[in-house]
């Protein structure tokens, strides 16, 4: 993103940008955080209706939000690759879900 340094207003237009981006993805690395949290603590044999429920809103929770970091790396014209996904954890789970329609209630 081409940006001329002797703009001002076009300087602090990327700037906000940029304070959005990274408010962003520290929400994503949070929500990505807590569904990592919760499987642990949990674990794969003990989960009824009422944690199921619970782990499918942090999973819906963690696509909206990496989904939405994806978004504004392209509205920005940043790259983004599979390395992304590595770099931050985001299982597949998560990136099988990225893009529904939200259900919340």
């Amino acid at each position: 993103m081409f940006i001329d340094p002797e703009n001002p207003l076009a300087a602090a237009i990327l700037q906000e940008a940029a304070e959005v981006y990274f408010s962003a993805c520290r929400k994503m690395v949070g929500s990505l955080e807590a569904l990592r949290a919760f499987d642990s603590a949990i674990g794969p044999a003990v989960r009824d209706a009422e944690r199921a429920a619970r782990r499918t809103q942090l999973l819906d929770d963690a696509a909206e939000r990496v989904h939405s970091v994806l978004v504004q790396r392209d509205a920005m014209q940043l790259s983004w690759s599979e390395k992304f996904f590595e770099d931050y954890g985001v299982p597949t789970e998560v990136r099988d879900r990225m893009g529904r329609a939200s259900r919340k209630e």
